[in-house]
Protein backbone atom coordinates (compact mmCIF):
# COMPACT_ATOMS: atom_id res chain seq x y z
CA UNK A 1 0.00 0.00 0.00
CA UNK A 2 1.58 3.47 -0.96
CA UNK A 3 2.29 5.57 1.96
CA UNK A 4 2.53 8.88 2.43
CA UNK A 5 5.62 10.71 3.77
CA UNK A 6 5.37 14.09 5.06
CA UNK A 7 8.65 16.57 5.69
CA UNK A 8 8.90 19.37 7.28
CA UNK A 9 11.96 21.33 6.09
CA UNK A 10 14.33 23.61 7.99
CA UNK A 11 12.65 26.94 8.97
CA UNK A 12 13.52 28.97 5.90
CA UNK A 13 13.12 32.74 7.36
CA UNK A 14 13.28 35.30 4.01
CA UNK A 15 16.44 37.20 3.86
CA UNK A 16 16.21 40.28 2.15
CA UNK A 17 18.36 43.42 1.06
CA UNK A 18 15.83 45.67 1.23
CA UNK A 19 16.22 49.50 3.21
CA UNK A 20 15.13 49.61 5.94
CA UNK A 21 13.58 52.92 5.70
CA UNK A 22 11.41 51.31 2.70
CA UNK A 23 10.04 48.42 5.32
CA UNK A 24 9.14 51.04 7.89
CA UNK A 25 6.81 52.75 5.63
CA UNK A 26 5.23 49.39 4.07
CA UNK A 27 4.57 48.37 8.11
CA UNK A 28 6.20 44.71 7.46
CA UNK A 29 10.31 44.09 8.23
CA UNK A 30 11.92 41.54 6.62
CA UNK A 31 14.73 41.01 9.47
CA UNK A 32 14.80 43.19 12.23
CA UNK A 33 17.09 43.48 15.56
CA UNK A 34 14.93 40.82 16.97
CA UNK A 35 13.49 38.09 15.04
CA UNK A 36 10.35 36.80 15.77
CA UNK A 37 10.33 33.81 18.14
CA UNK A 38 7.99 30.48 18.39
CA UNK A 39 7.12 29.17 21.57
CA UNK A 40 9.42 26.58 21.97
CA UNK A 41 11.85 27.64 19.02
CA UNK A 42 12.12 26.04 15.25
CA UNK A 43 11.80 22.40 16.78
CA UNK A 44 8.56 23.27 18.72
CA UNK A 45 7.74 24.76 15.26
CA UNK A 46 8.00 21.95 13.07
CA UNK A 47 6.55 19.89 15.67
CA UNK A 48 3.31 21.75 16.15
CA UNK A 49 3.24 22.41 12.17
CA UNK A 50 3.48 17.82 11.71
CA UNK A 51 0.96 17.24 14.41
CA UNK A 52 -1.81 19.15 12.40
CA UNK A 53 -1.38 18.49 8.77
CA UNK A 54 -3.39 16.06 7.40
CA UNK A 55 -2.39 14.31 3.58
CA UNK A 56 -5.70 15.71 1.60
CA UNK A 57 -7.46 12.28 0.51
CA UNK A 58 -7.65 13.80 -3.19
CA UNK A 59 -4.06 14.86 -3.36
CA UNK A 60 -3.16 10.90 -2.06
CA UNK A 61 -5.67 9.40 -4.66
CA UNK A 62 -3.91 11.39 -7.43
CA UNK A 63 -0.45 11.43 -6.53
CA UNK A 64 -0.16 14.69 -5.92
CA UNK A 65 2.48 16.07 -3.90
CA UNK A 66 5.63 18.81 -3.82
CA UNK A 67 6.70 21.52 -1.40
CA UNK A 68 4.07 24.70 -0.38
CA UNK A 69 5.36 27.73 0.88
CA UNK A 70 3.75 29.58 3.27
CA UNK A 71 4.54 33.19 4.20
CA UNK A 72 2.65 35.57 7.09
CA UNK A 73 3.42 37.94 9.11
CA UNK A 74 3.81 37.80 12.92
CA UNK A 75 2.70 41.08 14.57
CA UNK A 76 3.20 43.10 17.01
CA UNK A 77 1.09 41.12 19.43
CA UNK A 78 2.75 37.85 18.50
CA UNK A 79 0.06 36.67 16.02
CA UNK A 80 -0.18 35.60 12.80
CA UNK A 81 -1.89 37.54 10.24
CA UNK A 82 -1.86 37.60 6.84
CA UNK A 83 -1.21 34.06 5.34
CA UNK A 84 -0.90 32.85 1.91
CA UNK A 85 0.55 30.76 -0.71
CA UNK A 86 4.10 32.33 -1.40
CA UNK A 87 4.66 29.20 -3.82
CA UNK A 88 1.66 26.78 -4.47
CA UNK A 89 1.50 23.09 -5.62
CA UNK A 90 -2.00 22.20 -5.78
CA UNK A 91 -5.17 23.72 -4.28
CA UNK A 92 -5.72 21.01 -1.84
CA UNK A 93 -2.40 20.70 -0.19
CA UNK A 94 -1.80 24.32 -0.40
CA UNK A 95 -5.09 25.08 1.22
CA UNK A 96 -4.18 22.19 3.99
CA UNK A 97 -0.49 24.28 4.60
CA UNK A 98 -2.57 27.16 5.03
CA UNK A 99 -5.06 25.90 7.47
CA UNK A 100 -2.27 24.37 9.42
CA UNK A 101 -0.29 27.42 9.36
CA UNK A 102 -3.48 29.92 10.80
CA UNK A 103 -4.63 27.01 13.15
CA UNK A 104 -1.06 27.90 15.24
CA UNK A 105 -2.72 29.15 18.15
CA UNK A 106 0.73 30.05 20.09
CA UNK A 107 1.96 33.20 20.79
CA UNK A 108 5.32 34.32 19.38
CA UNK A 109 7.38 36.57 21.04
CA UNK A 110 7.13 39.20 18.58
CA UNK A 111 10.18 40.54 16.27
CA UNK A 112 11.68 43.99 17.41
CA UNK A 113 13.56 46.94 15.43
CA UNK A 114 15.52 49.22 17.96
CA UNK A 115 13.89 47.98 20.92
CA UNK A 116 9.95 48.57 19.47
CA UNK A 117 7.72 45.61 18.59
CA UNK A 118 7.31 45.79 14.89
CA UNK A 119 5.34 43.15 12.15
CA UNK A 120 7.76 40.73 10.47
CA UNK A 121 7.56 38.36 7.40
CA UNK A 122 8.25 34.48 8.24
CA UNK A 123 8.16 31.55 5.18
CA UNK A 124 7.81 27.90 6.03
CA UNK A 125 8.13 25.16 3.57
CA UNK A 126 6.06 22.14 4.32
CA UNK A 127 6.52 19.70 1.86
CA UNK A 128 3.89 16.56 0.92
CA UNK A 129 5.69 13.64 -0.14
CA UNK A 130 3.97 9.74 -1.63
CA UNK A 131 6.07 7.32 -1.29
CA UNK A 132 6.73 3.48 -1.01
CA UNK A 133 9.12 3.56 1.98
CA UNK A 134 7.94 0.77 4.67
CA UNK A 135 10.49 1.96 7.45
CA UNK A 136 9.93 5.01 9.40
CA UNK A 137 13.50 5.71 9.65
CA UNK A 138 13.61 6.01 5.52
CA UNK A 139 11.05 9.26 5.64
CA UNK A 140 13.41 11.30 7.05
CA UNK A 141 16.93 11.05 4.97
CA UNK A 142 17.90 10.19 1.39
CA UNK A 143 20.85 7.94 0.00
CA UNK A 144 22.62 4.75 1.78
CA UNK A 145 25.01 3.64 3.55
CA UNK A 146 27.42 6.87 4.06
CA UNK A 147 26.19 9.22 1.49
CA UNK A 148 22.92 9.07 4.00
CA UNK A 149 21.54 12.77 4.39
CA UNK A 150 18.59 13.82 6.91
CA UNK A 151 16.01 15.68 6.33
CA UNK A 152 14.96 16.20 10.17
CA UNK A 153 16.88 14.72 13.07
CA UNK A 154 17.03 14.43 17.04
CA UNK A 155 18.64 17.74 16.74
CA UNK A 156 19.08 20.06 14.01
CA UNK A 157 21.77 21.85 13.06
CA UNK A 158 22.52 25.11 14.47
CA UNK A 159 24.37 27.85 13.26
CA UNK A 160 26.70 29.62 15.93
CA UNK A 161 24.46 31.95 17.46
CA UNK A 162 21.23 30.76 15.99
CA UNK A 163 18.98 32.00 12.97
CA UNK A 164 18.83 35.17 14.12
CA UNK A 165 23.19 35.38 13.91
CA UNK A 166 22.38 33.59 9.89
CA UNK A 167 19.94 35.67 9.00
CA UNK A 168 22.19 38.69 10.04
CA UNK A 169 25.68 36.92 8.47
CA UNK A 170 23.76 36.12 5.27
CA UNK A 171 22.74 40.05 5.25
CA UNK A 172 25.59 41.59 5.76
CA UNK A 173 27.62 39.06 3.42
CA UNK A 174 25.08 39.39 0.41
CA UNK A 175 26.71 42.00 -2.41
CA UNK A 176 23.72 42.69 -4.99
CA UNK A 177 25.35 42.13 -8.54
CA UNK A 178 25.73 45.56 -10.31
CA UNK A 179 24.48 43.76 -13.59
CA UNK A 180 21.74 42.96 -11.78
CA UNK A 181 20.42 46.33 -10.47
CA UNK A 182 21.15 47.73 -14.18
CA UNK A 183 18.59 45.37 -15.59
CA UNK A 184 16.10 45.43 -12.48
CA UNK A 185 16.13 41.91 -11.75
CA UNK A 186 15.00 40.78 -8.57
CA UNK A 187 13.50 37.44 -6.73
CA UNK A 188 14.09 35.18 -3.99
CA UNK A 189 16.99 32.47 -4.39
CA UNK A 190 16.76 28.79 -2.65
CA UNK A 191 20.26 27.89 -1.81
CA UNK A 192 20.23 23.73 -0.54
CA UNK A 193 22.90 22.78 0.90
CA UNK A 194 24.13 20.16 3.28
CA UNK A 195 25.47 20.56 6.97
CA UNK A 196 28.33 17.65 7.13
CA UNK A 197 28.85 15.79 10.95
CA UNK A 198 32.15 18.07 11.28
CA UNK A 199 29.60 21.32 10.81
CA UNK A 200 31.18 22.39 7.35
CA UNK A 201 28.89 23.29 5.04
CA UNK A 202 29.16 21.36 1.49
CA UNK A 203 27.24 20.12 -1.86
CA UNK A 204 25.39 23.66 -1.96
CA UNK A 205 23.38 23.87 -4.79
CA UNK A 206 20.74 26.15 -6.37
CA UNK A 207 17.48 24.65 -5.54
CA UNK A 208 15.28 27.37 -7.26
CA UNK A 209 16.95 30.73 -9.06
CA UNK A 210 15.86 33.75 -10.44
CA UNK A 211 18.95 34.58 -12.95
CA UNK A 212 22.72 33.64 -12.89
CA UNK A 213 24.24 36.70 -11.39
CA UNK A 214 21.73 36.42 -8.60
CA UNK A 215 22.04 32.69 -8.13
CA UNK A 216 25.84 33.35 -8.37
CA UNK A 217 25.78 35.31 -5.71
CA UNK A 218 23.59 33.65 -3.14
CA UNK A 219 25.56 30.44 -3.95
CA UNK A 220 28.59 32.56 -2.49
CA UNK A 221 27.56 33.42 -0.01
CA UNK A 222 26.53 29.82 1.68
CA UNK A 223 29.43 27.99 0.27
CA UNK A 224 30.90 30.88 2.59
CA UNK A 225 29.62 30.38 5.81
CA UNK A 226 31.21 29.19 8.75
CA UNK A 227 31.23 25.55 10.66
CA UNK A 228 27.81 25.07 12.53
CA UNK A 229 26.68 22.69 15.48
CA UNK A 230 26.27 19.43 13.20
CA UNK A 231 22.90 17.59 13.45
CA UNK A 232 22.37 14.58 15.88
CA UNK A 233 20.40 11.42 15.37
CA UNK A 234 20.60 9.41 18.03
CA UNK A 235 23.67 10.51 19.58
CA UNK A 236 25.53 10.90 16.47
CA UNK A 237 26.36 13.54 14.26
CA UNK A 238 25.17 12.83 10.92
CA UNK A 239 24.28 15.19 7.50
CA UNK A 240 21.47 17.15 7.24
CA UNK A 241 19.99 19.36 4.57
CA UNK A 242 19.19 22.35 5.07
CA UNK A 243 17.67 25.13 2.78
CA UNK A 244 17.60 28.92 2.85
CA UNK A 245 15.94 31.96 0.80
CA UNK A 246 17.81 34.99 -0.31
CA UNK A 247 15.26 37.83 -0.90
CA UNK A 248 16.79 40.23 -3.82
CA UNK A 249 14.82 43.35 -3.83
CA UNK A 250 15.24 46.65 -5.89
CA UNK A 251 13.58 49.61 -4.16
Amino acid sequence: MRKFVLIILGLMLTMSVFAQEDNKEKGVFQVVDDMPVYPGGDMALRNDVASLVKYPVVAKENGIQGKVYVSFVVNKEGKIEDAKIARGVDPSIDKEALRVINALDKTWKPGKEDGEPVKVSYTVPIKFALGEDKSDEKKTFYGEGENKVYYIVDEMPQFPGGDEALRKYIANAVTYPDVAQKNGIAGKVYISFVVEKDGTVGNARVARGVDPSLDKEALRVVKALPKWKPGVEKGKPVPVEYTVPINFALN
